[in-house]
């Protein structure tokens, strides 16, 4: 009665093992098979480049897309994942060199409705530091009456809902929402990790006095953006 008492111990205790080793295995193949596609995308991303240096740095993963990488969505990541690409990339913020202000909404205007930057001659575009664009509106729209794109939010009215006027305009409570805007369009994982929007100053696509420009569009009161 005891032996047989004891071969079953065993048996549950043996079942309890492997049980474990097989939840074990079963969570650490879905890791497996995300860096094996992870390789795979890679693999397709070099081969579609050609051999120009000037690419190099399209198949080469920052810190804060390694951790992007690894979550099918931000909603998957866990708060320590999402503030540590927050922190990263509130680090690589650049601001003007006379700091932050409300830059001309008229050439912010300019750039937002072009649509080129970042472009280069071998892809049959011309490759001069004047050209540069953000192509809002491929993902926006921005004026009223104006065609673009649903992929990111509605910034009509941008600067109303912010509640910058005439009257506040050079308020230090104003100065503070344009640094918000500001890192966002400059880098957008700022404030929203892991977004398919271009992080356009981390990059070099816009300038830091670009992107004041293209606040001011967003933000000042006399732009269409907020009649």
């Amino acid at each position: 009665m005891k032996k047989g008492l004891i071969l079953t111990g065993l048996f549950v205790l043996v079942a309890g093992v492997v049980e474990a080793q097989q939840k074990k295995a079963q969570q650490a193949q879905p890791k497996k098979e995300q860096a094996v596609k992870q390789e795979e995308v890679m693999q397709v991303l070099k081969s579609g480049l050609s051999s120009d240096p000037r690419f190099a740095w399209k198949v080469q993963q920052d810190e804060a897309q390694r951790i992007c990488s690894q979550y099918p969505s931000r909603e998957e990541m866990p708060a320590s994942a999402v503030q540590k690409v927050i922190q990263l990339s509130q680090a690589e913020i650049k601001y003007p060199q006379w700091g932050i202000y409300m830059g001309d909404w008229k050439e912010g205007k300019k750039l937002v409705d072009s649509p080129r930057g970042g472009r280069y001659a071998s892809y049959g575009f011309s490759d001069k530091p004047t050209d540069k664009g953000g192509n809002c509106y491929a993902c926006h729209l921005i004026e009223k009456g104006v065609p673009g794109g649903t992929m990111g939010p509605n910034l009509y009215q941008y600067g109303k809902r912010w509640n910058i006027t005439k009257e506040n305009l050079n308020s230090p409570e104003t100065v503070e929402k344009i640094k918000s805007v500001y890192n966002i369009v400059y880098n957008s994982w700022s404030a929203f990790p892991c977004s398919s929007m271009p992080r356009f100053g981390y990059h070099g696509n816009l300038s830091p006095e670009d992107i004041a420009n293209i606040v001011a569009y967003l933000l000042h009161p006399e732009s269409p953006v907020n009649k």
